[in-house]
Formats: structure tokens, C-alpha cells, sequence
């Protein structure tokens, strides 16, 4: 018995030092708070309120957006979950997760002097920032925002913060755009009613965009690989769930210029079959993120490898095959951002 309970505490020993424990949340708007502090005390922020929005949060990483402000709302029309001041400025925590302050807590706490403030309306877009962190790591990385980049993924300083595969030394930056629900107009009358777990019932396809790139100071030529019957394919295991391109190939596309490319999925039942009824949509999700493949040939060269994932896109759209009707899926957590607007606004 002695020997067995000194197995079981060695074994605890072990395993807690394996662990890591979750950070809080305060513990990242801590973090996040202190490099704020450094880009107002170098002159780079000059408002009274900054707006920190979260971009994403996957399970290792997470994104922030860091801007001038002339109100506690942000330019979405939501009201933070969390400020902190710091020498008469207000950072202002605008979170995916996690419940709004009131206006009138904003008020009472001495955040803004009148409750009926509008949302932010700063124009100056020349100050803003992204801050990517390691959750379980003392790692971030700073990056002002530029004006030639369309996509988050874009800025290589982040590529590693991003789901999917870094696209170092690629011809081309490839990223996961989107991913739409897609059922049968059959369903049309009852598309807000449908639920999201039973998504294998009547889903009839996945449909969305790939975003390429080309890294080369040459014309990138993506064309099909004859030796694959797939151009891109999501992969769990021994399950293959493939996109076919509505774009025709071959596809060329001019040096550091880029392209988006429409797909749709072949029917996913048999797919789906080996994903957990529960929160099958968030499997799913998991899945286009982390296990989406190219098998195109570049440049006359096959490939095989992992495309990234915008990680920024916390919703999809659940719509029709005629797309009559659309209905927002927002990811497991997320508050509905519609609703949030609506209450900024003081909507009925």
C-alpha cells in the first residue's frame, strides 16, 4: 500500500510538470496592457481611449487589435468587458468571450463623464497595431499595421501565431478564408431553426475561399497534379473530405499579386460520420483550421502540404444552396455580435 501511494505521488509529480496551468484572462490583459503602456509612452497612441479588440483566440495563442479611440465603444459597436487606466487613458478591452460592462457601470465608474457616448468614430488609422501572444509562453510579437495587406495572415511576423502550416520559403502564402454551411433550399423555411449539432442531418455541402499569394518576383502557375483526383482536401486520419475548386485550372497569377479561390466541398455525410454529435461544428471548425492540405502543382511541381487558417473568422454562414436566406454560426463561445449592436444602438 505504502509503495502504491509513492507510485501515485511520483506520477502526480510527473505529470504537474508537464502541465502548464490555463492563464487567466487578466493574466493576458496584462500582458497585452504592458505593451500598450510602451506604445503610449513612446508617442504612437494620443487618444484618451484605445480599443483593444480580440481578433481570436485559438487554444495556444491569441491576437489583439490596438488602436486610438474617441470613445469606450469600439468602431464594431460593442462596449469592453474590461479597462484599465493607465495616466489618464483608458484601455478598453473589447473581448469575443466574455460579458460587456454596461454604460451606466462605464458611468458610475468614472470611465466616461456622459452614459449616451457613441461608438468610436476616430479616423486616424494610421496608429494601429496587432499583438500576437503564446498563452503559455512569456512570447509576443508587436506589428504595426500596414496598408497593403488585406488578410491578418499576411504580416509574416505572425504566421507562426496563426492555425495550419508557416508558409516559410513558399512560392506561395496559402490561407483558409471561409468555410459556409451550406444545406438544401428545402430547408429555407426553417433555417433559424435548424440546430448546429445536428449538422450531419442536413448539411449537402461546405462552400468558401482560398486565399494565395504569390511570394515570387515571377508568374506563380497553380495547376492540377494528375497523379491527385483532389486539388485541396480537409484530413482526419483515415478520412478524406475533399474541395474542388470552382475556379479552372491551370491559374496564374502575377508577381507579389494574389487570388481567391471558391470551393466547394463534396458532400461531407460519410465525413462527418466519424465526428462526435456534440459540438460537431467546432470539430469541424478544428479541422478546417488545423488539417486543410493543397495537392496542386506549383509552378509544375506537386505539392502536399498544410495551408493556414485565418483565425479571425469566428463565424460562418449557414445559408441555402440558393442563398435566399443567411444565418450567422458564431464559434463555440463568441457572443453574437448582432445582438451586441443592437444594444449599443438601443435597438427593439
Amino acid at each position: 500500500m505504502l509503495m502504491r501511494k509513492l507510485v501515485y505521488v511520483v506520477l502526480l509529480i510527473i505529470l504537474g510538470g508537464c502541465i502548464s496551468p490555463s492563464p487567466s484572462l487578466e493574466d493576458i490583459h496584462q500582458r497585452v496592457a504592458k505593451q500598450v503602456e510602451v506604445l503610449i509612452d513612446s508617442g504612437y497612441l494620443l487618444t484618451t481611449y484605445i480599443e483593444i479588440d480580440e481578433v481570436f483566440s485559438t487554444d495556444s495563442n491569441s491576437l489583439y487589435y490596438i488602436g486610438e479611440s474617441d470613445s469606450p465603444g469600439s468602431d464594431g459597436a460593442e462596449l469592453p468587458s474590461r479597462v484599465i487606466k493607465y495616466k489618464e487613458r483608458y484601455l478598453c478591452f473589447i473581448e469575443l468571450d466574455e460579458p460587456e460592462m454596461s454604460r451606466t457601470e462605464l458611468f458610475e465608474r468614472g470611465f466616461v463623464s456622459d452614459s449616451n457616448f457613441h461608438e468610436n468614430l476616430c479616423l486616424n488609422r494610421g496608429r494601429d497595431w496587432l499583438l500576437a501572444l503564446r498563452k503559455y509562453e512569456d512570447k509576443h510579437i508587436l506589428v504595426k499595421m500596414l496598408p497593403n495587406y488585406y488578410r491578418l495572415f499576411e504580416y509574416p511576423e505572425l504566421w507562426s501565431y496563426f492555425s495550419g502550416d508557416i508558409p516559410q520559403e513558399k512560392t506561395a502564402l496559402m490561407g483558409l478564408t471561409s468555410h459556409d454551411i451550406i444545406v438544401p433550399s428545402s430547408y429555407i423555411p426553417d433555417l433559424f431553426e435548424l440546430e448546429i449539432d445536428s449538422l450531419k442531418n442536413y448539411v449537402e455541402r461546405f462552400s468558401g475561399e482560398i486565399f494565395v499569394r504569390n511570394q515570387t518576383d515571377s508568374v506563380l502557375l497553380l495547376s492540377r497534379n494528375s497523379a491527385r483526383s483532389m486539388c485541396y482536401a480537409v484530413i482526419n486520419g483515415p478520412d478524406t473530405l475533399k474541395l474542388v475548386l470552382r475556379d479552372s485550372l491551370p491559374v496564374a497569377i502575377a508577381p507579389h499579386d494574389f487570388k481567391s479561390l471558391k470551393y466547394d466541398s463534396e458532400p461531407p455525410h460519410s465525413f462527418l460520420q466519424n465526428l462526435p454529435d456534440k459540438d460537431i461544428w467546432m470539430s469541424m471548425y478544428k479541422l478546417f483550421s488545423d488539417s486543410t492540405f493543397c495537392f496542386l502543382n506549383i509552378n509544375n511541381i506537386p505539392q502536399k502540404f498544410r495551408i493556414m487558417h485565418n483565425d479571425a473568422v469566428y463565424s460562418s454562414d449557414l445559408r441555402d444552396s440558393l442563398s435566399k436566406r443567411v444565418r450567422y454560426i458564431y464559434n463555440k463561445g463568441v457572443y453574437d455580435k448582432e445582438e451586441r449592436i443592437r444594444r449599443f444602438f438601443k435597438w427593439d
